[in-house]
């Protein structure tokens, strides 16, 4: 984080025994940066943390941000206020809906904003491509299971103060909706764990994190935490579940 510079003096009380003005505003800043370093987990001296939360510094741990779309990228479509799907931009591939068909070729080479017209229907069908965020992910991707929205899951990263750099567990991967919410809060420099009891679930969320590109911050284990099953296995270890439940981390994972 970057805190605001603190005046080297307070000016003294007056002779009423006001503070002055210059007075009141040290002392806002000095609680201001305190509030700001409790908040990010940083010490006075922010240079020695720095490292943890600047992107600059772990650019093999950073997405790419790309204005252009390249094969194989994730593309959200916005095709009204209420329906969105996403794809992964892949040239001979075709997107077709009420609208039209849309050919992947056509996305390739366009900013993420474009405008594209169906090649059938005279061209009167048309779809927004997006870049897509944790929000636009929840709103377009395939519900496997009953998903936390874009509202709670701003809500559950603001009271679990997620911040980069943070280790967290996840008890029931599901669609993976929550988890690419948690993802942005910890990156470059956290780890997610998460944990899904179902296989299926297990091996298309993990999938879907390798396509989308955070893969390198989120172990995914094939586990039932409260441990009401017996024959579950955790897809990092390859460790037989036993039963009893927990995340069966090491410390400092």
């Amino acid at each position: 984080i970057r805190t605001l510079p603190e005046p080297k003096e307070i000016s003294a009380i007056t002779a009423n025994g006001s503070s002055t003005v210059d007075d009141l505003d040290a002392r806002l800043i000095r609680a201001a940066n305190e509030a700001a370093r409790a908040l990010f987990g940083t010490s006075t001296n922010t240079d020695t943390n720095e490292d943890q939360t600047n992107a600059v510094y772990y650019p093999e741990r950073s997405i790419p941000r790309t204005t252009l779309i390249a094969p194989n990228t994730l593309v959200v479509l916005y095709e009204s206020f209420d329906n969105l799907n996403f794809v992964y931009a892949t040239p001979g591939s075709i997107f077709s809906n009420r609208n039209g068909h849309f050919h992947h070729d056509d996305f390739l080479s366009q900013p993420f904003g474009s405008k594209i017209r169906s090649r059938t229907n005279q061209g009167y069908g048309h779809i927004y491509l997006l870049r897509p965020t944790p929000e636009l992910w929840a709103r377009s991707l395939n519900h496997r299971t009953q998903i936390v929205h874009e509202l709670d899951a701003s809500l559950i990263c603001l009271y679990l103060e997620l911040r980069p750099g943070m280790v967290v567990c996840e008890s029931g991967t599901g669609s993976g909706s929550m988890s690419h919410a948690i993802l942005r809060c910890i990156a470059p420099s956290g780890r997610l764990h998460t944990y899904e009891f179902h296989k299926g679930r297990c091996d298309a969320a993990a999938l879907e994190f390798e396509k989308n590109g955070v893969d390198h911050l989120v172990s995914v284990h094939h586990r039932d935490v409260c441990g009401k099953t017996t024959t579950t296995t955790n897809t990092d270890t390859d460790t037989g579940d036993d039963g009893t439940g927990g995340f069966q981390l090491p410390p400092q994972s």
